[in-house]
């Protein structure tokens, strides 16, 4: 097994290749580094193009420019047109128009001069082609979906270079491919939960809870006009077959209460009760 670490997505990223018992067709080490590389040169051109906290984002151009067309690469126009159609299946449950909320109670870095919505609806977003634009002064993050996306990403290239077993490990979005059987535990307050296997499949996990707390400022803060069951802070893992999903997915799990998770499973994912 080769394992390779970099910190990038604002945690340590993992990269895993795991050979090929049964043929005799493996990789070598150098094409296995190069493999790894590539995927790491991956996920930190989507994080460069589509972080909030990046002054020279193409995201955070649009939010700085409510109104106005802004240049959007593949990437970033395929995860805005993704999240507004998750907002129209979830009646908004997937919200990524809530960034002036999380500006505001010190969750994300105040980078604007204008004056903004606390939030927005996935109607606020507009695409065209290479472009978007922001119907209103809403900020939009999307560093949930983004991780996801970039670990995906990152999964396909080692695939393209001829990786057939592995994992991406982006702190709470891991995609496991190939034959891979991966022992994966949650982390709680309480400490970790039993072991569950991943197989061939993404799981993502976000902690949820009624109030911002600095010490987890990656956590959804629950929206009490849709859900007022987090009393306590919780984890709440969601399984997909790709990470993007598994991690949007965790957001509107969230927002439901937990008698209607089979809507997630509509959705084409499944939360992990650890």
């Amino acid at each position: 097994m080769i394992r390779r670490a970099k910190p990038l997505l604002g945690t340590l990223v993992e990269i895993a290749i795991v050979p090929d018992n049964k043929t005799t067709s493996d990789l070598n080490t150098q094409q296995c580094n190069a493999a790894i590389m590539a995927a790491f040169s991956r996920i930190e051109s989507i994080s460069q193009q589509l972080s909030f906290h990046q002054l020279e984002s193409q995201l955070t151009q649009l939010n700085r420019s409510p109104g106005q067309w802004c240049a959007f690469s593949r990437d970033g126009i395929r995860i805005l047109h993704l999240s507004r159609v998750l907002g129209r299946l979830t009646d908004n449950r997937f919200n990524c128009t809530v960034g002036g909320e999380l500006v505001n109670s010190g969750a994300l870095p105040h980078l604007f001069e204008h004056t903004f919505l606390p939030q927005g609806t996935w109607q606020d977003i507009q695409l065209s082609h290479q472009y978007a634009k922001l119907s209103r002064p809403v900020l939009v993050t999307l560093d949930g979906i983004a991780k996801g996306f970039a670990v995906d990403m990152a999964v396909s290239t080692l695939k393209r270079y001829g990786v057939k077993h592995g994992w991406v490990n982006a702190g709470g979005d891991l995609k496991v491919f190939g034959s891979v059987e991966l022992p994966v535990k949650q982390r709680t307050a309480n400490g970790l939960s039993e072991p569950t296997l991943l197989i061939n499949s993404a799981l993502a996990s976000s902690q949820v809870s009624n109030c911002f707390d600095k010490d987890y400022p990656a956590q959804i803060i629950a929206n009490n006009e849709l859900n007022t069951q987090w009393t306590t802070p919780t984890v709440i893992s969601v399984q997909a077959k790709y990470a993007w999903r598994a991690d949007a997915l965790t957001k509107v799990a969230a927002m439901l209460p937990k008698q209607s998770y089979h809507l997630i499973d509509k959705l084409c994912g499944k939360v992990i009760q650890f």
